[in-house]
C-alpha cells in the first residue's frame, strides 16, 4: 500500500481488494496474513495489564494497577507505560466496588475520578499522542495500541451469568466516565465488551452501548473486541444458535472475536440466513484494519522510529529507573506511630524478617505476569534488604503458607526474632494463588472473589504472638496484596505499616528504599480499608450493587466513618505538610453551569525532609434536589517540596466532576443525564479527605441549572 495515501485512502483500499472470507478471518484475535497484498498476521492478543506478561526475564512489569493507582500520579502514569508495547489489552478501568474482588488488583481503584485522570496519562503514555489526537507524534504512528477494558459495569468474577441491573445514576456518575475518557480523550484504540450482561442483555451483544454510546455519543472510530470467549458465552443468553448469536455480536457492533473463532466461523451463514449483511462484516474488518495503519505497521521499513528498538533497551539504565521510580511512588504509609519509620541502617544492624512472602520474588507482580511470577523474576524483599544492609538478616516464613494455616512455624518465628531489635513482618494476599491455595483464603484473581477481607488464616495471630513476645521493639508490617484487607487487632499492634501493593519487578528495592529512608514514600490508597467483613454489604455477592444499601459502596457513599480503618486518599510520608491560604481564582463567589472552577491553595513542608504531597480537592453538595454522592474526588495534584520550602498549587475542577444525574423511573440509563445544578459547592482541601484529615474549604455558588452535554467543555 501506498504509504503516501491517508489512513481512510488505505483502508478503502483493502476492503476493494478482500474477499468476504478474507474479511470475516480477520475478525480474530490471530488475524490470518493476507498474502496477495503483502499483509502479514497479527497476533492482536497481548494481556500485558501492567507490563510484559509473557516475556524474558528482563521485560518491564510496573507495579499492577492497585499500585499505579496509589501513585496518584498523572506524570508517573505516563511515563511508565510510555515504550510498553504494539497492542495491549489494558487499561482495566472497572472499579473497585467491594475489596473482595479477585481482579480489584488489576484497577486504578475505587473512584471514577481518579481512575479517570490516570487513564488518560496511561493511555497516551503508552500511544505517544497527545490527548485528543488519534495518531502519534507530528501526525505520524502511534507506539502502542491500547484497549479500554472490561466495558461496561463489571466488577466481580459471576461473569456470563451477572447482570448489572444498574439506574442512570450509576451508569454515569460511577461506571461510565472512565471509559469516555479513555475513548474522547486518550483516543484509545480499541475497546473490549465484557463477560456480564447490563439490564439483561449481554455486554458483547448489546447495540446501546456498542454502537450508541460508543459511535454515535463517543465518536470511537477504533475496534471492539470481545473478552475471552465472551462473544460465544452469549449462547444460551440470547439464543441457543451460534449462528444467532455471531450475528448479534456483529449487527451490536462488535468487531473482533476474543479467544478462538467459532462465532466468526458462524458469520457466513449469519450472512446466507439474512441475519446479517456483508456491510457489516466489511465496517467491523475496517475498524481494526485502521488501527493496525495507525500503528505503522504497512510502512516502508525504516519509516517508523519504533522500528529500531529491540531488545537491548529492555534493561537499559532508564527503563530500570522507570520501573524502579513507579514502585517508589506507589509505597503507601499507612501507620508511623512514635516514627518508627524510617529505620537507620546503623541501629538497624539487628532485623529479623518474618513471613514467607519475604523470600517470594515473583509474589511482587501480581498477576498478568505469570512468567515472571512462576520464575521468580526480580529480588525477593529479604534480598532486597540484605543488599541494603549489605548483611545476612534473621529470617523465619513463620508460615508455611500465605493462606497461614497452621501456627506450626510460629515457635521458630519467635526465636528467630528473640535477638533482634527490629522485627519486619510480611503480610497480604496471594495474586494468582502464588504461595497460597487455589481458591483459598488469601488467593485473589480473575476467577475468584476471597469471601473475607480478614488478614488470612493465622496471619493476624502471628502478628499477635510477635508482639507479645517482643514488648519495646519496633514491630513494622509490611503488605502485599491487591484488594484492601481488616487488619483487625494487628492494625494496633504494629508500630508502622507500609503497604506495597503487588510493586512489580523492582517493587523489593522500593520496598527497602521506603523503609530505610532512602525514599519518601508518598503513595495514597486509591481503594477504602473497611474494619471488618460485616460491614461490607451482602448485596455485592447477591449481584446487586445499590449504593444506598446498608452503609454504602466506596468512600462516596459512606454514612459512617467508624466502620473505616484507612479511608480512600490515605497515606502518611515521613515529613509533614501545612496547608494555608486557600483562594478561587479571581475569588469568584458564583460561576456559571458550564463554568470550571480554579483553586490555588499553599503547601509547606515544614520539617527537615524533602517529600511529595498529594493534594486532594473534595466535593460536598448540600443543595442538590437528586441523590448523589455525600463526597467525591474532583481534582488532585502530587508536589515534590523541598524541606522547608512550601509551593503554591492550582487545582482545576471541571464542571463533569460537580456533575448530578437526573434519574427517575423513566431515565434511560443509555442516556447521559449529567447536570451542573444550581446551588453551593463546598469545596475541602487537603492530604485527605474531609473528616479524616484536617481541610480547608470555600464556598462557590452555581447560578443556573445546565445539562452537562450543552457545555462546550469536551472529556467525561
Amino acid at each position: 500500500m501506498d504509504a503516501i495515501l491517508t489512513v481512510e485512502e488505505r483502508v478503502d483500499y483493502v476492503i476493494a481488494h478482500t474477499s468476504l472470507d478474507e474479511q470475516v478471518a480477520q475478525l480474530s484475535n490471530n488475524a490470518p496474513a493476507i498474502p496477495h497484498l503483502g499483509i502479514p498476521m497479527y497476533q492482536w492478543l497481548n494481556d500485558d495489564v501492567h507490563g510484559v506478561g509473557h516475556a524474558g526475564p528482563n521485560a518491564t512489569i510496573l507495579p499492577n494497577g492497585c499500585g499505579m493507582g496509589a501513585t496518584w500520579s498523572k506524570e508517573e502514569a505516563r511515563l511508565s507505560t510510555n515504550g510498553a508495547g504494539i497492542t495491549i489489552y489494558g487499561p482495566n478501568l472497572n472499579l473497585v466496588r467491594d475489596p473482595r474482588w479477585g481482579r480489584g488488583q488489576e484497577t486504578f481503584g475505587e473512584c471514577p475520578g481518579l481512575t479517570g485522570e490516570l487513564v488518560v496519562s496511561w493511555v497516551t503514555g503508552a500511544q505517544a499522542n497527545k490527548p485528543r489526537e488519534a495518531l502519534g507524534p507530528d501526525g505520524g504512528p502511534l507506539l502502542s495500541g491500547l484497549c479500554c477494558k472490561h466495558f461496561a459495569a463489571y466488577d466481580q468474577n459471576k461473569a456470563v451469568e451477572f447482570s448489572a441491573n444498574v439506574s442512570a445514576r450509576s451508569m454515569w456518575e460511577t461506571y461510565m466516565p472512565a471509559f469516555q475518557r479513555c475513548v474522547v480523550e486518550a483516543q484509545a484504540t480499541h475497546v473490549m465488551c465484557s463477560y456480564n450482561s447490563l439490564l439483561g442483555e449481554p455486554t458483547c451483544g448489546n447495540e446501546d452501548l456498542l454502537t450508541d454510546i460508543l459511535r454515535d455519543q463517543w465518536n470511537f472510530t477504533g475496534f471492539v473486541v470481545s473478552d475471552y470467549d465472551a462473544w460465544t458465552a452469549m449462547q444460551g443468553y440470547l439464543s441457543d444458535s451460534m449462528v444467532d448469536v455471531a450475528a448479534q455480536g456483529l449487527n451490536a457492533g462488535l468487531d473482533q472475536e476474543g479467544g478462538g473463532t467459532e462465532a466468526i466461523d458462524n458469520i457466513t451463514i449469519a450472512i446466507s440466513q439474512g441475519k446479517t449483511t456483508t456491510e457489516k462484516v466489511e465496517t467491523a474488518f475496517r475498524r481494526s484494519l485502521r488501527i493496525r495503519i495507525r500503528l505503522g505497521m504497512f510502512d516502508p521499513p525504516g519509516e517508523v522510529p519504533y522500528d529500531s528498538i529491540d531488545e537491548s533497551a529492555l534493561q537499559s539504565a532508564e527503563n530500570i529507573e522507570v520501573n524502579r521510580a513507579a514502585a517508589l511512588a506507589s509505597m503507601t504509609l499507612l501507620k508511623n506511630d512514635n516514627q518508627a519509620l524510617p529505620l537507620v541502617p546503623e541501629n538497624s544492624s539487628s532485623i529479623a524478617v518474618i513471613g514467607v512472602q519475604a523470600t517470594m520474588a515473583g509474589l511482587l507482580v501480581g498477576n498478568y505476569a505469570e512468567q515472571a511470577a512462576d520464575n521468580n523474576w526480580g529480588d525477593s524483599v529479604l534480598a532486597a534488604i540484605e543488599a541494603r544492609l549489605d548483611a545476612d538478616v534473621a529470617y523465619a516464613p513463620g508460615c508455611a503458607t500465605i493462606d497461614c494455616n497452621s501456627t506450626l512455624g510460629f515457635e521458630e518465628a519467635l526465636k528467630v526474632s528473640q535477638n533482634a531489635e527490629t522485627i519486619i513482618v510480611m503480610l497480604g494476599l496471594a495474586a494468582n494463588s502464588m504461595g497460597g491455595e487455589v481458591d483459598g483464603p488469601s488467593d485473589e484473581r480473575e476467577g475468584h472473589d476471597r469471601t473475607a477481607i480478614e488478614l488470612p488464616g493465622f496471619q493476624g495471630e502471628l502478628v499477635k504472638e510477635l508482639r507479645a513476645a517482643s514488648p519495646g521493639k519496633k514491630l513494622i508490617g509490611v503488605l502485599l496484596h491487591g484488594g484492601t484487607l481488616a487488619l483487625g487487632n494487628a492494625k494496633e499492634q504494629l508500630d508502622g505499616i507500609l503497604t506495597a501493593w503487588y510493586p512489580g519487578i523492582e517493587g523489593a528495592n522500593a520496598i527497602a528504599a521506603t523503609l530505610f529512608g532512602d525514599s519518601n514514600p508518598a503513595g495514597r490508597s486509591a481503594s477504602t480499608w473497611y474494619r471488618s467483613t460485616s460491614v461490607l454489604p451482602d448485596a455485592w455477592l447477591e449481584g446487586s450493587m445499590d449504593e444506598s444499601d446498608g452503609n454504602g459502596i466506596t468512600y462516596r457513599f459512606i454514612k459512617d466513618q467508624s466502620v473505616v480503618d484507612f479511608p480512600f486518599g490515605w497515606g502518611l510520608s515521613y515529613t509533614t505538610f501545612h496547608y494555608s491560604d486557600l483562594t478561587v481564582e479571581k475569588n469568584v463567589k458564583q460561576i456559571d453551569p458550564c463554568e470550571s472552577i480554579t483553586l490555588s491553595v499553599t503547601v509547606a513542608n515544614v520539617r527537615d525532609l524533602d517529600g511529595e504531597e498529594v493534594v486532594q480537592v473534595y466535593l460536598k453538595l448540600p443543595d442538590a434536589t437528586v441523590e448523589t454522592t455525600l463526597v467525591r474526588l474532583v481534582s488532585f495534584k502530587r508536589v515534590m517540596i523541598k524541606s522547608g520550602d512550601s509551593a503554591r498549587v492550582g487545582l482545576k475542577i471541571m464542571p463533569q466532576a460537580m456533575a448530578v444525574i437526573y434519574d427517575d423511573e423513566e431515565s434511560d440509563p443509555y442516556n447521559d443525564t449529567r447536570h451542573m445544578e444550581s446551588g453551593l459547592l463546598q469545596l475541602f482541601v487537603g492530604g485527605g479527605q474531609p473528616g479524616y484529615v484536617d481541610t480547608q474549604h470555600v464556598e462557590v455558588d452555581v447560578t443556573d441549572t445546565a445539562l452537562l452535554s450543552s457545555c462546550d467543555i469536551g472529556g467525561a
